[in-house]
């Protein structure tokens, strides 16, 4: 609960800060769909008038238990667990916090944030290995219900912790580019100096960090979900234009390596794969998940069962032999499992997502503004494959029902927006510059010159300038001669002073 009552403080001055920004328009269609998103629980927990609730489909079993006890239905809310329900809506407040939360930072701030996501997945690797160092029995296993055999970090899942892997990895990979196209520009008119070579040691350290421990978590969506983030790391280097870009192909040369090692690394992880596909009991167990998942999803149309009620309810479709050393606290399928709590509404929130996923996606990799760093443009795009691989993780697992990995997401997620302080400036810059022609230039209205009043002294004058008596105020001054504010009135007359807009000066 300290989780969520921090989130509801962030979100407060989140929505604050962006009311009297005035983004409220430029972030209206994330600030709608957060909206819808929260809602959802709301609305499953009103109370129905008992005559509308019985008519709901699935709910015959709890009608029948009140009918035995002899007492009438009370009003109920549509969900069929209202105390998972709750939980399920306070567990959404971290992720949309963070998620508004970022879409107010800068771009700055926003690489702030990267480097804190690294630097817990890097800090992750480091305790996989002395998980795997001490044993099964390791203290450093944070959760009574586990995988044993394999390091999972922070988490008490492996593939949990695969996917935070491989987006640490994205990130990764975003600054190790940058470090590369720096590096670039840089050769061979000099040589390159430390603040070049460090940073290009230091991502391509955690690059390869993050990509031996999918080794350790040994997860077969991870390792498969790896090698399609190497791949877009691949990507990423290609796209840079200061990589395309940089004196005799240095950049250029350095991704075509990177590559060559990527793929020479390639058939280990594919053994591993092959390893996994042969070793892992779920196998099987996942498909009855899902096929039983989607049965009680089809029973509970239109309206759903209610959030976090899937254990329950997945309970009253199991038959005997369906009972064996496997339980389902999930559906290994996030798309069935919120088909199943939302009914169609989840759907049609999916369909609205992943249309503008893709939409998003598209859009991130083909843009390239030249008034956005390079880095920040690399973000952006290693935030739109994260979320892909997530989605489709969530095809074979639930990636997305921790905390951690929510989190992660949201930042992932609002990177796709260009923070408001840039749509202003492009908005301004826009409203400047004239639209007849690609090739106009912005100029500048001139400026009425700026009259300005004489300056008079208040005290006297040097002694120097008393040459021939002249009374100003009981002081001499040469005969025949201005004095100084004259003169400067006169040459302020002659030429203006300029501002520093007028020079030009930004």
């Amino acid at each position: 609960m300290i989780l969520q009552f921090l989130s509801i403080i962030l979100l407060t001055a989140t929505l604050r800060e962006i009311v009297f920004s005035g983004s409220l328009w430029h972030f209206k269609w994330p600030l709608i769909f957060a909206g819808v998103v929260v809602l959802v629980p709301v609305m499953q927990l009103l109370p129905l008038p008992p005559e509308l609730w019985n008519r709901l489909p699935g709910r015959a079993l709890i009608a029948e238990t009140y009918a035995l006890i002899d007492r009438p239905l009370p009003p109920l809310p549509l969900t069929m667990s209202p105390s998972a329900t709750w939980l399920s809506g306070l567990a959404l407040l971290p992720p949309v916090a963070v998620f508004l939360g970022t879409l107010t930072l800068g771009h700055g701030q926003r690489r702030h944030i990267s480097y804190v996501i690294i630097a817990m997945g890097v800090g992750s690797v480091f305790l996989g290995l002395l998980q795997l160092a001490e044993g099964p029995n390791s203290s450093l296993r944070f959760y009574e219900i586990t995988n044993r055999t394999e390091a999972v970090g922070f988490f008490a899942n492996r593939n949990h912790f695969a996917a935070l892997l491989y987006a640490t990895m994205l990130f990764a990979a975003a600054h190790l580019v940058d470090a590369i196209g720096v590096a670039g520009q840089t050769m061979p008119r000099h040589r390159l100096a430390s603040n070049i070579v460090l940073p290009l040691l230091t991502w391509l350290t955690a690059l390869l960090m993050l990509t031996a421990a999918q080794l350790m978590a040994r997860s077969r969506a991870g390792l498969v979900l790896t090698d399609i983030a190497l791949a877009a790391t691949i990507a990423l280097g290609m796209t840079d234009r200061r990589i395309k870009a940089s004196s005799r192909g240095f950049g250029r040369w350095v991704v075509a390596s990177a590559a060559a090692v990527i793929l020479l690394l390639m058939p280990l992880a594919l053994y591993r794969i092959f390893d996994r596909f042969g070793a892992d009991p779920y196998g099987d167990a996942r498909i009855t998940f899902a096929r039983k998942t989607a049965s009680a999803a089809y029973a509970y149309m239109p309206f759903g069962s209610g959030l976090g009620s899937f254990v329950p309810v997945y309970q009253l479709f199991e038959t005997t032999p369906d009972l064996g050393l496997t339980y389902a606290n999930h559906a290994h399928n996030d798309f069935l499992e919120v088909w199943l709590e939302t009914g169609i509404f989840g759907i049609v929130l999916m369909g609205v997502f992943g249309a503008w996923v893709i939409q998003r996606t598209a859009s991130v990799w083909r843009e390239t503004l030249p008034e956005v760093r390079s880095i920040d443009t690399g973000l952006a795009r290693a935030s739109s494959v994260i979320i892909l691989l997530l989605l489709a993780h969530s095809l074979v697992d639930y990636p997305l029902r921790t905390t951690a990995m929510m989190t992660v997401a949201s930042v992932a997620l609002a990177f796709h927006f260009r923070p408001a302080q840039f749509h202003d400036r492009r908005r301004a810059a826009h409203s400047a510059s004239p639209t007849d022609g690609e090739n106009s230039q912005v100029q500048r209205r001139p400026r009425p010159p700026v009259s300005r009043e004489p300056w008079t002294p208040n005290g006297d004058w040097p002694e120097a300038w008393q040459r021939t008596p002249s009374t100003r105020g009981g002081t001499s001054l040469p005969s025949g001669q201005p004095d100084d504010a004259t003169t400067i009135a006169a040459d302020h007359e002659q030429n203006p002073v300029q501002t520093a807009g007028e020079r030009g000066d930004n």
